[in-house]
């Protein structure tokens, strides 16, 4: 009856039963104990905590036993060729070839081939080749290659190709007592994501964090006196959108599609409504020749927008001032894209009011800015006027000041 002894080491030629281990247990193929484990387990295959823990009980007669506190925990360490599995807590590490299974908590660290699951929360580290998932939250860090998840909250760091979170709170909550959450990966997703995103494609339901990313898809936040979050990246799928024409010193057409966020929607005592956009931005030279060596660029803006928030009917918007940069690739030929270095660097201040107030979403604008343009083969695209030159090597800088004027649709 080996169910019934506790061991403090069992050296098992094949396979290992017992009641619990209170130090080491060394299994050639596997390790099983009903109770709980302190100290190590090594298996050629698998160990085992709280096996045949509720054979033979009823569904009742099981939630009875739970409810009197039993428990099958490891407090040690685990090394598995193929798996390990804890049907309660494990409070230490758990590693093996394929997967680890914890059926309540983790407290400490798994580092698994293919996958790792924790029933309950977690307070540490998971390492898996290709899943993670910690049911009920993430305190800790998750790293795989493919897909990492929580049903909870994430107050720690998922690194992965896919993850998603129940929520993650940050600088923009409500009630902010927790650390913020971070999601790193090709697609991050949560339902309320109130810390950070980083990946190619951010997915934020209810979003009142940070997202950087290629496409940024979002919606605002709902709780009262709560800000909106900042999402910078060339696409971003929410609420607000502006579109800009008009021309400059270089261009005598540039086009702009700005979209990002509301920042203050819900802030009712604050003067001025903010907004974070990013642009899109497409510029031309309608000649047969270009002016100045610069016959069309393509470009990203990243600008901070206030405008005012007037109590009187059918003014609430009607001026507004932003500040921010922009960075084109300046081509010198119409329909041919430069392959040199040719970046132009464009900060800004801009002041604009609406037309007319029965226009609602129509303003016109004027910006005064500062060019720095940089490229390697001496090509020059600045007024001849307003220029100044800088050359290293290679290196050729020209910097000039500049002004735009055009009308724009938000």
């Amino acid at each position: 009856h080996p169910g019934t002894y506790r061991n403090i080491i069992s050296i098992n030629l094949l396979s290992g039963y017992s009641a619990g281990t209170d130090l080491l247990e060394i299994g050639l193929i596997s390790n099983h104990t009903e109770l709980e484990v302190r100290g190590l387990q090594f298996a050629g295959i698998a160990n085992t905590v709280g096996i045949n823990a509720f054979a033979g009980l009823t569904d009742k007669e099981k939630a009875d036993k739970i409810r009197a506190g039993f428990e099958a925990n490891l407090t040690g360490g685990q090394f598995a060729g193929f798996s390990n599995i804890v049907i309660t807590n494990v409070f230490g590490f758990q590693i093996a070839g394929f997967s680890n299974t914890a059926c309540g908590a983790l407290f400490g660290l798994q580092l698994a081939g293919v996958a790792n699951v924790v029933h309950k929360y977690s307070f540490g580290v998971q390492l898996a080749g290709l899943v993670n998932n910690s049911h009920d939250s993430m305190d800790g860090i998750q790293i795989s290659t493919l897909f990492n998840h929580t049903t909870g909250g994430l107050y720690g760091v998922q690194i992965g190709a896919f993850n998603k979170v129940g929520f993650i709170e940050g600088v923009n909550s409500y009630a902010n007592n927790d650390p913020t959450g971070l999601q790193m990966g090709l697609f991050n997703y949560a339902k309320k994501m109130n810390g950070f995103q980083i990946g190619l494609i951010n997915f934020g339901k209810t979003m009142q964090g940070t997202q950087i990313g290629l496409i940024n898809i979002y919606q605002g936040g709902k709780d009262i006196d709560t800000r909106d979050g900042t999402s910078v990246g060339l696409l971003n799928i929410g609420n607000h959108v502006f579109l800009a024409a008009g021309g400059n010193e270089l261009f005598n057409m540039q086009t702009e599609l700005s979209s990002g966020t509301f920042k203050n929607g819900r802030i009712l005592l604050e003067m001025k409504n903010k907004y974070v956009m990013n642009e899109l931005i497409y510029a031309q030279n309608y000649r047969a020749i270009a002016f100045n060596n610069a016959a069309w660029a393509i470009g990203y803006g990243l600008k901070k927008y206030y405008f005012n928030r007037s109590t009187f009917p059918g003014r609430g918007e009607y001026w507004f001032f932003s500040y921010g940069a922009q960075w084109m690739h300046v081509n010198d030929e119409l329909k041919k894209f430069k392959k040199d270095l040719s970046l132009l660097t464009r900060l800004g201040v801009t002041v604009g009011s609406k037309v007319h107030p029965k226009l609602s979403s129509l303003y016109v604008f004027g910006t005064i800015a500062y060019n720095t343009y940089w490229n390697q083969d001496g090509n020059s695209i600045a007024p001849s006027f307003l220029r100044a030159e800088i050359a290293s090597g290679k290196n050729h800088f020209e910097f000039w000041p500049g002004i735009s004027a055009g009308v724009m649709i938000h």
